[in-house]
């Protein structure tokens, strides 16, 4: 074999294992840009509430930087209580109509930075012509009483498909 032969295949051998080299490293860069932009897109949810004296309400919060879409929720009045997928079920209050109320079904969306609004009751809305004004008070009072213990349990997924971590927490 003359030199000139064995610096061919050498420059042979540098350049495929150059290509090799090449494929498998822009393979791992699209790999690593396909992960970043499934993270970019991941929703975050968490239960919040407003508990003021002349306002009550309980909402899901999205603090993702994705869409959230809901598979199940459920709530229950503890670990072994019924479940329902409208929160205000398991209130036991005499008003004469909810502020506001929502049935959370499979398939809702809630935007990054945004949030639902599950039930709301406030003292504006049980006017003095509907409930004197001590009586509204005290029957948001006992809202307040009732909501603690409550079980809000959310299965959500991102855009993608993924499954994120199930929410559940109790409230207070």
């Amino acid at each position: 074999m003359t030199a000139q032969i064995i610096v061919s295949v050498c420059s042979l051998i540098v350049a495929a294992a150059a290509l090799t080299f090449s494929i498998v490293s822009f393979r791992r860069q699209q790999a690593r840009a396909e992960l970043q932009a499934r993270a970019s897109v991941k929703p975050l949810l968490s239960i919040r509430s407003q508990n003021y004296a002349n306002l009550k309400s309980i909402r899901i919060v999205n603090s993702g930087v994705g869409p959230a879409i809901i598979r199940k929720a459920e709530f229950r009045r503890g670990a072994d209580g019924v479940a329902t997928d409208t929160i205000k079920d398991l209130f036991n209050l005499n008003v004469p109509s909810w502020e506001y109320s929502v049935q959370v079904v499979p398939h809702r969306v809630i935007p990054a930075n945004d949030e639902m609004l599950l039930i709301k009751l406030s003292l504006d809305y049980l006017d003095p012509e509907h409930v004197e004004t001590e009586k509204a008070l005290g029957l948001l009072d006992k809202w307040r009483k009732q909501k603690t213990g409550i079980v809000a349990r959310v299965e959500y997924e991102d855009i993608y498909g993924n499954e994120m971590a199930v929410l559940e927490e109790t409230l207070n």
